[in-house]
Order: C-alpha cells, then structure tokens, then sequence
C-alpha cells in the first residue's frame, strides 16, 4: 500500500498531487512530463520510486537502501509508504477519515 503525497509546483501548484502523478516517477522520467514542475527534489522521489518499483518487479520485494524499510500490508499492520521527501512508512494513515465513513450506506443509483 502506498499513498503519493508529493506536490508539484507546475502552474503554480495546481495540481498538487494528483491522479496519476506519480506515473513519471515510477519510470524515472520526470524531466519529460511538464506537469512534475520544477522543484528540484523530484529527481530524489523519482529514484526512490523507480529503484522500488524495479525492486518488487524484481523479487516481490520493493524495499531498497533508499527508502525506509516497508512492511507489507496486512489487516492489523496496515503499513503505508508516504512517497514524498522524505518517505516514510505510516501505520493506517488516514484512519479518522476512513472511520467516518463507517455504518453509511452506499448511494444507491437509478
């Protein structure tokens, strides 16, 4: 499980971090997508990123010496990588937001 949290600058950070966002970090190719801005500690997220990605493609495993150790995620540990700068690993990030939602209904459309 992880959440992207990185805010780009582009048109004066318009976007913030957005759907789909973290696409050019994956692949380490931030200087081709405009909307990644231009703030200087992209390039760090885009190789923590990109060495994970490689990583669990690789073995199963997306740890690697450039982010914290991350955990997988289960039901009672609900570890969370934060892709930001810096990462880091949360437990249940969000919960009081999600509990919120607890004992609502579904919208039921026509």
């Amino acid at each position: 499980m992880y959440l992207f949290t990185w805010e780009s600058n582009y048109l004066g950070g318009l976007f913030k971090a957005g759907h789909a966002l973290e696409i050019p970090f994956v692949f380490d190719n931030v200087d081709d997508m405009p909307m990644t801005g231009d703030r200087p500690d992209k390039y760090e997220l885009a190789e923590a990123m990109s060495k994970a990605w490689a990583a669990f493609a690789r073995s199963g495993d997306p740890n690697h010496p450039g982010i914290p150790q991350w955990e997988p995620y289960t039901v009672d540990n609900r570890a969370t990588m934060i892709f930001d700068v810096p990462c880091r690993v949360e437990t249940d990030p969000y919960r009081e937001e999600l509990d919120a939602w607890k004992g609502m209904e579904p919208r039921r459309w026509p």
